[in-house]
């Protein structure tokens, strides 16, 4: 930016910090136009004649009244009016007095809607004339051609499209101010929904794990004195339960700290890793009896993620909650999967704090891929039930 445009820039500034100054200078400004015609005529004595007109163009744009104009447009648009008409009847005629009442029409147009402006646009322009028509000083044919139109529709119009203008920009800075807060609101979310899909995969790792470890602690501990080697082989089981989550959780929590270049990915469980899970629960002694019918489909890598930790879910619990026995069952058909896990119900209440976290988990996974889930108490025996479609993604 040139030194020029930067001191017209810092002027503007100023100017709209100090807008009664500035609204001063502009009435003075005015003044100072209006009084020219008079000022360059030759001729002293028509001078005097006028000076009733004179003072009034001094009252209406040298005094308070113009000074005024943005705290009280219209009371300043109706005296400033008011005295251009008294100046114009005692000029007989058209006269600078008037300029006055226009820059105020201009003010009344650009704070005012468009039909208030429009209207007062029209008075200002029609009653010049129509005070001298009045008073029998003219025919109607120079009433007309005494009226202050072509100056008072020009303010009219310059303040309607400057009020417009001013509309616009507005509405430009509020509409990207929404953009902003719709992006951040947006980014918000998906903050949200990573939190929330970090917490379901450390639920589903740590809780079975931490099932197991459970367990075969308490087993090993049984059988210390008893039997040393199962006690041994069950405390191995702890070992390798633990040496899992200490593999999984960190890669976990990197995503928390980590940005997506520098993250190491690994492939995600499947529907088609479930034998080692029904082979690690066996080993902490869970009786598990697997039964697949139909022909297996491959399914969305969303859904068959949690087609995994539903049955994963489903096992942890079994080992947690039940008798030591349980049964899943995967069958196929065109649309998809349907999974169940049942166990025989050891505790009274099969839903602890832990099992209802687990369960919303395992509800929002599968509503997230299009599927449906219910799990709850059939007898003697705890249910999970679930429907998993092959041709929805998340």
């Amino acid at each position: 930016m040139s030194r020029g445009a930067s001191q017209v820039a810092g002027y503007r500034d100023w100017l709209r910090r100090h807008p009664t100054t500035s609204d001063a200078a502009f009435a003075l400004l005015v003044n100072v136009t209006a009084l020219i015609p008079y000022a360059a005529r030759p001729d002293a004595a028509d001078v005097d004649l006028e000076l009733t007109t004179v003072a009034l163009i001094s009252l209406t744009a040298g005094s308070l009244l113009l000074v005024l104009r943005r705290q009280a447009p219209w009371p300043v648009w109706l005296l400033t009016t008011a005295v251009g008409l008294v100046a114009v009847v005692d000029a007989g005629g058209t006269t600078p007095a008037f300029l006055p009442a226009c820059v105020a029409l201009y003010t009344v147009a650009v704070t005012s809607p468009t039909g208030r402006a429009a209207a007062a646009g029209v008075v200002s322009a029609l009653a010049p004339g129509v005070a001298l028509l009045g008073l029998g000083s003219v025919n109607v044919i120079d009433a007309l051609a005494y009226g202050m139109t072509p100056w008072s529709g020009l303010a009219t119009m310059s303040g309607i499209a400057v009020r417009n203008q001013r509309a616009m920009v507005a509405a430009a800075h509020e509409r990207a101010r929404q953009a902003e807060a719709t992006r951040e609101e947006e980014a918000q979310r998906r903050v949200a929904e990573e939190r929330l899909r970090i917490a379901r995969e450390l639920h589903d790792v740590v809780a079975h794990h931490v099932a197991v470890v459970n367990v075969q602690a308490g087993l090993a501990r049984h059988l210390l004195r008893a039997d040393p080697d199962a006690a041994a082989e069950a405390m191995g089981h702890v070992r390798e339960a633990s040496q899992t989550i200490l593999d999984e959780v960190p890669g976990l929590l990197g995503l928390l700290r980590s940005t997506e270049d520098e993250l190491e990915t690994a492939p995600a469980p499947r529907l088609g890793d479930v034998g080692g899970l029904v082979e690690r629960a066996r080993r902490s002694g869970l009786l598990v009896t697997w039964e697949t019918t139909g022909t297996p489909l491959e399914l969305p890598p969303a859904t068959d993620l949690t087609a995994y930790r539903v049955v994963q879910e489903g096992l942890t619990n079994a080992l947690r909650h039940g008798s030591g026995k349980a049964r899943l069952m995967l069958k196929w058909d065109a649309g998809g999967c349907h999974l169940e896990v049942r166990n025989p119900v050891q505790r009274p209440s099969t839903e602890s704090q832990g099992a209802r976290h687990g369960l919303i988990g395992m509800r929002e996974r599968v509503a997230a891929v299009g599927g449906t889930l219910t799990a709850g108490r059939e007898g003697d025996e705890w249910v999970v039930r679930a429907r998993l479609l092959a041709g929805v993604t998340a």
